[in-house]
């Protein structure tokens, strides 16, 4: 909601607008088991924020009613597994909305980083990822790509994920 509020102010930016969102590689369709979820997902000229609703608001359905385990969803921190599928989902979907108005939206995973949610386990500070994600962030607009996932600083394809 927040990233839809400002799309007008990115539009109106002088140059190339970035929308960097931090993701993870746990939200990569390679750790989703159900078919007809990753076929969905794959399926960029058909995909919709409805789609991406829809299959969060069945994955939180299938863990009130306790019925999740087994149903093909991520195996690894599921629950944050879940929400970097769909941020990634979103933002190529974003990018692909947003082709030729000078808005770049990628996706980033900054490697398993020190933190709070990690207590303080990790390869990685979060200032080193900090600094991977700025950089990212200030590509010139010539080389700034839009709908790419970016693990630490390369670029890998949707459709690999």
């Amino acid at each position: 909601m927040l990233t839809e509020a400002l799309l007008p102010l990115f539009r109106r930016a002088p140059t190339t607008s970035r929308i960097l969102n931090i993701s993870s590689q746990l939200g990569l369709l390679n750790k989703l088991k159900d078919p007809s979820l990753r076929r969905m997902l794959l399926d960029e000229a058909a995909l919709t924020e409805r789609d991406i609703e829809a299959m969060v608001s069945r994955f939180l359905a299938e863990v009130r009613d306790g019925t999740w385990r087994g149903r093909g969803w991520p195996e690894v921190w599921t629950d944050y597994a879940v929400s970097k599928l769909a941020l990634n989902a979103y933002s190529r979907l974003l990018a692909a909305r947003l082709a030729g108005e000078r808005v770049s939206v990628n996706c980033f995973c900054p490697g398993f980083t020190r933190t709070d949610m990690t207590r303080g386990i990790g390869k990685r500070t979060a200032e080193e990822a900090g600094l991977v994600a700025a950089g990212l962030a200030l590509l010139p607009p010539r080389d700034m790509p839009t709908g790419k996932f970016f693990r630490w600083r390369t670029p890998q394809l949707y459709s690999k994920l």
